[in-house]
This record gives C-alpha cells, sequence and structure tokens, in this order.
C-alpha cells in the first residue's frame, strides 16, 4: 500500500520534479516505511510505501526489464505470483520480488489491456517513455485513489486532494456544483472534486495522455448487473470462500474489523477456518446503548477465539477527531461513522497493519433499507425516485430557502444530474431494483463507502482489505436477479444461506444495523452546542454560499429531524476553515482513544 505522485511535462515542458516528493511527504501516512523516485526529462514520479509484501526488494519505482515502462503503485495484486508465472512463460522477465512488480511487463505484453489481468485494488501511475505516453488506472471498483489536474504545462496527481495542493498551480477554489452536491449526498462524487480544475479519477478507468496533453479515456469493466443471471449457494460460498483466501497473504500482521454483524462476522469466521484462533478484531463501541454493537462483536470474537480489541467514542471523541477525519479526506464528506471508522483504524494499528473487512456485501447482495423504499415508490423517473431516496443531506427545499442568490446563480443544474447520468448508463430494460443497485455500486460504494475506508485505514498506515468486493464474486452475485436477494422485505437472503453454514442463527438472523454514531442523541449536548457556535459566526455567515438571515433562521429553529442536515452544514464549515481558510487542525493528533479495552 502507498501514496503515489507524480507531474508530467507537455510538449517541452520540464515536469516539476519537486512536486511529487512535496506530495508524498504530505501523504507519509500512507507510506512511512520506504520511499521511491524517479525522474527524466518528461516524467517525475515519487511514492512512498507501506510494506505488506516483498519485504525485501519490494522498491518502487517499479521498472520494465529494458527499463522503458516505469511505474509507480498503490494498492495489492492478489494474483500476482499467476502473473510472473504467466509473464516468464512468455519469455519476459520480472524486475523485483513483489506484487506490483508484474505491472510494467504485463503491460509490455498487453498494452492498456494490462488492467484486465489483475485481480486486486490498485491505482497505477505509468510512464511508457518510448511512445512519451502517461497512463493513470484506477481498480474495478475504486478502492484506491487518484486526484488529477492538468495544466497547460504539465499534468499532475497524487493519491490525496491534499498532497496534489502541495503543487501551486492546483485550484483552491471551490467548486459550486459540486458543493451543492455536497449538501445533498453528503459526499462529493467522482469525477468531481470540491475545487474546480481537479478531478478524481472513476472507478475502472484507464486514461492516456500523450506529450501534448491529449486524453482518452476508457472504462473497462462496470458491474453486471443484468439480473438474468443463476447460482447456488455452493457457488456463492466457493466465491466467498476463495476471496478471503487471496487476501490473507501478508508478510506482517493481520486483523479484522468485527461489527458483530453478519458482513464482518462471515469474514471473520472463514479467516479464522484458516489461520485458526488468535486472529486479532477490532470494534468500536458507544455510550449509547441503541447504537452499541460492541457486546454482539464479543461474542463472535469468544465464538471463533479472536483477541477482541474495543473502543468507546463519545460526543466529546467525535468532536475532538472530526478535523483529523477532514484532513484526511481532503473534501468535505458528513458520513458520522467515517469517525468510528477512524478511531477503529487508530486501535488496529496498534497490533496490525491489515485488515479485513465486510464492506460491500450490501451493494451486491441488496442489504440497504433504502432498496424496499424504492420498489414502494412508484409514477415519474427511476433517477428521480431514486434520487429523492438518497439524499440525506440538507433537504432540497431547505438548501434553496438558505442559499445565497449570488450562489444560487452560479449553480448550472440540479444534483440529480449527477445520478442521471449513472442511470443512463444502466440498461433500461433491466429491473429498477437492479439498476438501482448498479448505480449505488458507482456512486454510494466508490463514492463514500470506499473514500471512507482508504482514507481512514490510511491515517493509520493500515492496509484495509475487502473480501466481498473481489470482482470475480461481484460479477457472479451482480447478475442473480435482485429479486432474489431482496424477498417479501427481507435483505441479503443469498448471503444468509452461506452465512448459516458458518455462523450462529443468532447473528445470521439479527437486525441489520449498520455502523451508525448516535448523532441525534450526540447534538443534545456539546455537540450542538459547538455547530451553533461555529455555523452562527461571522466567519460562517459570510461565506458567500448562504443568505445570512436564512441560514441563522434555520440553525436557531433545527430540531431533532434535522440531525443530518445540521451536521452537513457544519462539517462543511470546519472544512473549509481547514482546506480553505488553512486554519490549524483542531482536534488533538495525540489524544489517547477513549475507554479502549482489550
Amino acid at each position: 500500500m502507498c501514496g503515489i505522485a507524480g507531474s508530467f511535462g507537455l510538449r517541452r515542458n520540464q515536469p516539476d520534479r519537486g512536486f511529487a516528493l512535496a506530495a508524498c511527504a504530505a501523504m507519509v501516512h500512507r507510506g512511512p516505511d520506504e520511499h521511491g523516485s524517479f525522474d527524466d526529462e518528461r516524467i517525475s514520479l515519487a511514492m512512498c510505501r507501506l510494506k505488506i509484501l516483498g519485504l525485501v526488494g519490494g522498491e518502487q519505482p517499479a521498472f520494465s526489464s529494458d527499463r522503458s515502462v516505469v511505474a509507480v503503485v498503490n494498492g495489492e495484486i492478489y494474483n500476482h505470483h499467476q502473473l510472473r508465472a504467466l509473464l516468464e512463460s512468455r519469455g519476459r522477465r520480472v524486475e523485483g520480488t513483489s506484487d506490483v512488480h508484474v505491472i510494467p511487463e504485463l503491460y509490455r505484453e498487453f498494452g492498456l489491456d494490462f488492467v484486465d489481468h489483475l485481480h486486486g485494488m490498485f491505482a497505477v501511475a505509468l510512464y511508457d517513455s518510448a511512445r512519451e505516453r502517461l497512463i493513470l488506472a484506477t481498480d474495478r471498483v475504486g478502492k484506491k485513489p487518484i486526484y488529477l489536474s492538468a495544466h497547460s504545462q504539465e499534468i499532475v496527481f497524487a493519491s490525496e486532494l491534499t498532497a496534489l495542493r502541495r503543487h501551486p498551480q492546483v485550484s483552491t477554489d471551490v467548486n459550486p456544483e459540486a458543493l451543492d452536491q455536497y449538501l445533498s449526498f453528503r459526499i462529493v462524487g467522482a469525477p468531481s472534486s470540491i475545487f474546480g480544475g481537479v478531478e478524481r479519477v472513476r472507478p475502472a478507468t484507464v486514461i492516456e495522455f500523450d506529450r501534448d496533453g491529449q486524453r482518452t479515456d476508457h472504462e473497462y469493466w462496470t458491474f453486471p448487473f443484468t439480473g438474468d443471471g443463476s447460482s447456488t449457494v455452493d457457488d456463492i460460498d466457493d466465491l466467498l470462500v476463495a476471496a478471503v483466501d487471496a487476501r490473507l497473504e501478508s508478510a506482517v500482521p493481520l486483523g479484522a474489523m468485527l461489527s458483530g454483524g453478519l458482513d464482518s462476522s462471515l469474514v471473520v469466521a472463514l479467516a479464522s477456518r484458516r489461520l485458526g484462533r488468535g486472529l486479532h478484531t477490532f470494534s468500536v463501541g458507544f455510550d449509547h446503548p441503541a447504537f452499541d454493537e460492541s457486546a454482539q462483536a464479543r461474542l463472535v470474537a469468544d465464538a471463533f477465539g479472536t483477541h477482541h480489541h474495543t473502543v468507546t467514542l463519545t460526543a466529546d471523541d467525535a468532536l475532538a477527531s472530526l478535523d483529523r477525519v477532514l484532513e484526511h479526506t481532503g473534501e468535505p464528506f458528513a458520513f458520522p461513522s467515517a469517525i468510528a471508522s477512524d478511531a477503529m483504524y487508530r486501535l488496529a494499528s496498534e497490533h496490525v497493519t491489515v485488515v479485513l473487512t465486510g464492506d460491500g456485501s450490501d451493494e451486491i447482495f441488496c442489504g440497504y433499507g433504502r432498496y424496499s423504499r424504492l420498489l414502494q415508490t412508484s409514477g415519474g423517473d427511476l433517477d428521480r425516485r431514486y434520487a429523492d431516496v438518497l439524499v440525506d443531506g440538507v433537504p432540497t427545499e431547505t438548501k434553496h430557502r438558505i442559499y445565497s442568490d449570488r450562489f444560487r446563480d452560479t449553480l448550472p443544474g440540479h444534483p440529480i444530474d449527477h445520478l442521471r447520468g449513472r442511470f443512463a448508463s444502466t440498461d433500461p430494460a433491466t429491473a429498477d431494483l437492479d439498476r438501482a443497485m448498479a448505480v449505488d455500486s458507482r456512486f454510494w460504494l466508490a463514492d463514500a463507502q470506499l473514500v471512507k475506508i482508504d482514507r481512514m485505514s490510511m491515517a493509520h498506515s493500515i492496509e484495509p482489505r475487502s473480501p466481498f468486493l473481489d470482482h470475480r464474486l461481484i460479477e457472479h452475485v451482480a447478475r442473480i436477479p435482485a429479486s432474489r436477494k431482496l424477498v417479501d422485505g427481507e435483505e441479503k437472503v443469498l448471503l444468509k444461506q452461506v452465512a448459516a453454514r458458518y455462523l450462529p442463527e443468532s447473528i445470521v438472523t439479527r437486525r441489520k444495523q449498520e455502523l451508525a454514531v448516535p448523532l441525534e442523541a450526540w447534538l443534545g449536548a456539546t455537540l450542538r452546542r459547538e455547530i451553533d457556535t461555529t455555523l452562527l459566526s461571522d466567519r460562517a455567515l459570510e461565506r458567500g454560499y448562504f443568505d445570512p438571515d436564512a441560514l441563522r433562521r434555520f440553525v436557531t429553529d433545527a430540531d431533532g429531524s434535522d440531525s443530518y442536515a445540521l451536521w452537513t452544514l457544519f462539517v462543511l464549515e470546519r472544512w473549509h476553515r481547514l482546506h480553505v481558510d488553512q486554519d490549524s487542525a483542531a482536534s488533538a493528533h495525540d489524544r489517547p482513544l477513549i475507554s479502549a479495552t482489550i
């Protein structure tokens, strides 16, 4: 796992040789173990590495045997042994011993189709010196990020937005359309970013730049939600077991996140079958019983003999850690569960370097309650109906009531336009539920869940591995009609049938509870006072995005039903102070975890 960055000089211009190193210095948390760089008259590349495989001989950048191709890679390639054997059988010699060292020779053998052969999570920056081409590539579901910014003299890119902003020409102007989208959905969706002129590369995308800056994009994979596939429980079981097994290879300590719910419990069960007892597991608890699943996590841990660790969070902890979370997301990100993830990964970093997670099953096994709500709606376009389900930040009517006239005039469209494009790429003949799941996989999964997982894990130098996001499992399960996954309102029916083979019945039949924080309860105490003080400050009222009187009325009159709207606005202001005003972080980075128990 790494942080990568680079500058590609256009036409007769040299790359910015200092930028890549400065960018990596800004994200050393992504790779504290090792650093590498490469420069020539066209390209400057740098990386910082977290050692997982190839502890010796795994240095980057990676080169082809003839040195014509150089690459820096963030991620993990699970089938690197098979790829090395394939390349050697074709007469190619792979330089280096780590998993990512197969990539330069794979590119020489297959060209831009090299990505089709990769099984894993990755963000690749590759320079072909013979053709003077820069290639950027992301994995199929978007586990590993690349931000880029194109300028007249160069293309610059980095794994994190904060690192990219080390380049002096990268814009600090807030993108109005992205801000509007954020207020609706609590996230900014790719390819947009919160800053104008900055792009986050979409999943499953290969971008090629020539020396003149001409660009070609290719989406090489998509979620095949066709709704016409057949499958048995045995098929799904075999694929899930293989996905877990593929993610157990590690030269450093490995553990697992364990919420006590179905998904993470099943991953722990399958990992324990291979590794035996003694796996380190981690969970989060809250100071409000209705949200606290730590007791259920402990039951699963006891069943499989894990070394279990728990951290308990309060409203004060949330407030203390928010700025740290926003430093690493780089963009406004109003999912309170990011605070819980930050705490868990911080706790995990005291014991392991790699963790297995249960993320991704909801998007392919039909695990969200909103799917049932969608089926209860009728009339109108599917994209608009589903957008109404997904808007959970500031309601549309509230947004337009509090916007200033000047800001409202800058908006080119409606946030629904972002989703409309996603629905347009799905087969209209496919059932509504399958189409909604396909959009979720490209929007909710990639832009919310995976952003949270990557930024919060990397903030603490932890590599997360998610077996449910194995593309072979996804391809198989996605082809099964949603009607077999959601039956009479019961979610994840097929996965429960697999889980029944490995887990106690009480875990399989438990009511689903997403990783959620007691936000409404927290807003009744210290957190609400801080939100009011922040949003009613002169700085917040004078941003220009909102009409001061309208914002003041909304904040003053808000009640418990407005919890997520208040939080979304609060996060925006805290983000603005950190990343636009350049305030120092208000949170204490070295603050100890509260109530950590083992």
